[in-house]
């Protein structure tokens, strides 16, 4: 069963009648294992970004889950999305990778646009449903995570921004009709609401890359983009301040991502222990493999734990600095080493494309850099710890 126990056990210790929950999420557990597996090995071989998974996953309505009813959302709790998210995730890196940065783009439009944008981009361009895809903007040749650094300028002009610089490692912005995009005003960093089709938009580059071979890394050059005014974010100056924000939520949600690849792994890990003999028995049977399985296990469940509290901290309306970035950190790096004893378990098969392990391990690998790297990530923890 795609939605499994140790998953539906959190949502039980979580909610008091998990009940309805449980039930959505079987059924979404059932949806990712019929309609969305399927096709994950042919899109990071050929390298498809997966529109039509995409276009399924909106009408099963997965993306609306934790927005407002208001901008057709579901309204549902935010763990409840994690878990769907962790579903995807093992059906399919790729595709849960745009749902992760769907809802980022669409938790700062909901934290810090005005009514008209709230409803023109959530409910009218149906961002929060998924009808429309969106691209997340901030990283530049100059600087990664070093965001204070960046130095796209945006110039205001009448009643218009003119947008000028280069934002590099951008994950699919010519598959995305908006882009939260993020430049250098008069006042400081401010965020702006992009379409893919302005003129002055240009994806100019694609970068070949590791893993998430379904997502195309790009360069975009904006060569006097033009913006209308009513299209900036919040406020002038405090873009840095609202990226923080959405790289909250987004830290745990990639954490979601990071659990479902590792529980991939695991499960087609266990299940080639038990079919593979060596030296006369099952190698599921030899402690050094047992010993492998037990770590990989216990590192996928605490790492659940960790990441569906900060979920459910967020849920309730609480800082969530800290323990999100505690998920993203733990979950990133429990998946890697879950991918790569995965590998060894298969042996040299692990290292082939037959058994599609490497995958997980290829797309694991991104995450412990995406969202922040690790090494940042460690720094931030200690910084709020020691104040």
């Amino acid at each position: 069963m795609y939605y499994i126990k140790d998953m539906k056990n959190v949502m039980e210790m979580l909610f008091a009648d998990a009940g309805e929950y449980n039930l959505i999420l079987g059924s979404t557990g059932d949806f990712a294992e019929r309609e969305i597996m399927p096709s994950a090995k042919k899109i990071d071989q050929e390298e498809i970004f997966p529109g039509q998974n995409l276009e399924k996953v909106a009408r099963q309505g997965i993306m609306a889950i934790p927005f407002p009813q208001e901008y057709n959302g579901l309204g549902l709790p935010y763990p409840v999305y994690i878990a769907a998210l962790e579903m995807l995730a093992k059906a399919c890196a790729n595709t849960a990778l745009q749902v992760s940065i769907q809802g980022m783009v669409c938790e700062g439009i909901r934290l810090f646009g005005d009514v008209k944008q709230k409803k023109e981009f959530l409910k009218e361009n149906g961002l929060a449903e998924g009808r429309s895809l969106a691209a997340f903007a901030l990283t530049e040749p100059c600087c990664g995570s070093d965001a204070n650094s960046i130095q796209t300028r945006a110039q205001l002009s009448g009643n218009n921004y003119i947008l000028n610089g280069t934002k590099t490692l951008i994950t699919s912005p010519r598959e995305a009709d908006f882009i939260l995009l993020f430049a250098r005003t008069e006042k400081g960093i401010s965020s702006f609401l992009v379409s893919g089709k302005t003129s002055g938009f240009n994806v100019a580059k694609v970068i070949p890359k590791l893993g998430f071979r379904g997502h195309r890394l790009s360069e975009v050059y904006l060569d006097n983009c033009t913006v209308p005014k009513e299209d900036l974010l919040g406020e002038e100056g405090k873009g840095l301040e609202y990226a923080k924000h959405i790289l909250n939520s987004g830290r745990v949600t990639i954490a979601a991502i990071a659990i479902g690849i590792a529980q991939a792994a695991y499960e087609k890990a266990l299940s080639y222990s038990k079919d593979r003999s060596a030296f006369g028995n099952s190698i599921s049977e030899y402690q050094l493999v047992q010993e492998k399985l037990a770590d990989m296990v216990t590192g996928i469940n605490a790492a659940r734990l960790l990441t569906y509290f900060a979920a459910h901290l967020k849920d309730k309306g609480k800082n969530i600095v800290s323990e999100a970035t505690q998920a993203k950190l733990f979950s990133t790096e429990m998946a890697l080493r879950v991918c790569d004893k995965a590998i060894q378990i298969h042996g040299g098969y692990g290292y082939t494309d037959e058994y599609d392990i490497h995958r997980h391990w290829r797309d694991a690998r991104l995450l412990t850099i995406g969202e922040g790297t690790s090494d940042i990530l460690r720094l931030l923890i200690a910084h709020l710890s020691l104040k």
